[in-house]
């Protein structure tokens, strides 16, 4: 009797996880290319998620901390719902849809509950999720806009705008470089290193005819801290592994190819940086009152704005999708109100729309995202968990200029990203450690 049960239910768990990783699939590929597709596979995924969690027979698992966190920013969502709606009636309408898009965030906690831990489902899901924002890219640009960002024009591909264009191509180019190390270090067959190169190229051009100096700022302070980590590491090893004779050809190769790519693209580079020179001048001589309102001074002046009203309820905030509306208070003239309804730090968001609690919450979730990442060094995989890693430094460094998180774009990174951290901090310690080839 037990055997007759236990095989129905295994048929039923198997066909489950079946469904469950096509829909994880279509979501994590088809998000930039077609949302709609990409939310219905969200409500597939998450439904079999429901349905494997029930069965999950762990216990330590099932309830583990994560699930009360959870809960708690739930119910603060709807502490602070109640006061939304009374006071800006205006767009109570949308406050469920933006608390919503914020739970969301936990999102990875479902998608971690596939990959249990496992590094080649790990990776297989990072490669769809790149590959779909490369076939996005392909589908959307041309050789004519390429050829205009070229010449000096900032494009943005059709996208929400070239911030959030310059954030995809930002991935790329660390997981290309992080691709291409791992070819140097680890050797790689010519497919590989053309895919890799390929990869790193797309994204190094794309940087900077998106034109976003906030992109730019978080990759030069990225470079710069790595070059300084990999000096102090290479004066302390004993054996200079970096120095083999094999490696010195492709290593001058590739130095030569990025190194032209950037000498090429320096005029565009130089013109988009000069172009608010007076305006940082201006900020740094401490007269934000003379600040005009171009891109810099409306991120200065909302800012200000914005962490006055914090202030004015520090533990739990105004709601959501308040941020309009506090923006529509605000002393700003009718065509910045018209123009935007955020505040260009996803940081000041947070505390504008769920207060300290609200940050809190969301920060203890990134902590156990991050833990969970570095777990992929310890067992080994350290070109993957560093390329993780960067990319979590690249999302926390940008996201202090624009708003990523609450648009799709950062959404699904720290759903994809953060699931994959997540499934480590869950499930990595039941796994047997091994070392990346």
């Amino acid at each position: 009797m037990e055997r007759g049960r236990e095989g129905p239910q295994c048929g039923w768990n198997t066909k489950n996880n079946a469904v469950g990783w096509i829909a994880l699939s279509v979501y994590a590929f088809s998000w930039l290319i077609n949302f709609d597709v990409s939310r219905a596979a969200e409500s597939v995924f998450l439904l079999c998620f429901v349905i494997a969690w029930f069965k999950e027979p762990d216990p330590a698992i099932k309830w583990n901390k994560v699930f009360l966190l959870f809960i708690a920013f739930v119910a603060l969502q709807v502490w602070v719902h109640i006061f939304a709606i009374e006071r800006f009636p205006e767009v109570a309408d949308g406050q469920i849809k933006a608390a919503r898009h914020m739970t969301k965030l936990f999102l990875c906690i479902a998608v971690a509950w596939w990959l249990r831990g496992s590094i080649d489902a790990a990776k297989y899901l990072l490669f769809i999720f790149l590959a779909g924002i490369v076939t996005s890219l392909v589908i959307n640009s041309n050789t004519e806009t390429w050829m205009a960002g070229l010449s000096g024009k900032r494009v943005d591909f059709g996208y929400t705008n070239a911030q959030h264009t310059a954030f995809y191509l930002g991935l790329l180019l660390i997981m290309g470089v992080g691709w291409l190390i791992r070819c140097l270090r680890c050797g790689a067959n010519k497919p590989e290193w053309g895919l890799a190169l390929a990869l790193t190229l797309l994204g190094l051009v794309g940087v900077v005819v998106t034109q976003t100096r906030a992109v730019w700022l978080a990759l030069t302070v990225i470079l710069l801290s790595l070059i300084v980590f990999s000096l102090c590491r290479f004066v302390k090893q004993r054996q200079r592994h970096w120095l083999r004779p094999k490696l010195l050809f492709p290593v001058v190769a590739l130095v030569g190819v990025l190194t032209l790519t950037v000498i090429t693209m320096v005029p565009v580079i130089e013109k988009r940086l000069l172009d608010e020179q007076d305006v940082i001048e201006t900020i740094g001589q401490g007269n934000l009152d003379d600040v005009p309102l171009s891109s810099i001074g409306i991120r200065i002046h909302t800012w200000v704005y914005g962490w006055e009203k914090v202030k004015e309820r520090p533990l739990t905030g105004w709601g959501p999708k308040s941020r309009n509306s506090l923006i529509d208070e605000g002393p700003f003239p009718d065509w910045l109100k018209d123009m935007f309804g955020h505040f260009h730090n996803v940081y000041l968001e947070i505390l504008l729309a769920y207060g300290v609690l609200g940050l809190a919450a969301l920060a203890a979730l990134t902590v156990m995202v991050l833990r969970g990442t570095v777990m992929l060094l310890e067992r080994g995989h350290q070109y993957l968990g560093m390329g993780m890693l960067v990319s979590w430094v690249f999302f926390f460094i940008i996201n202090l200029f624009e708003s990523y998180l609450i648009f799709s774009s950062g959404m699904y990174f720290f759903i994809i990203f953060g699931g994959i951290g997540m499934s480590f901090y869950l499930f990595g310690k039941n796994r047997t450690t091994s070392t990346e080839a």
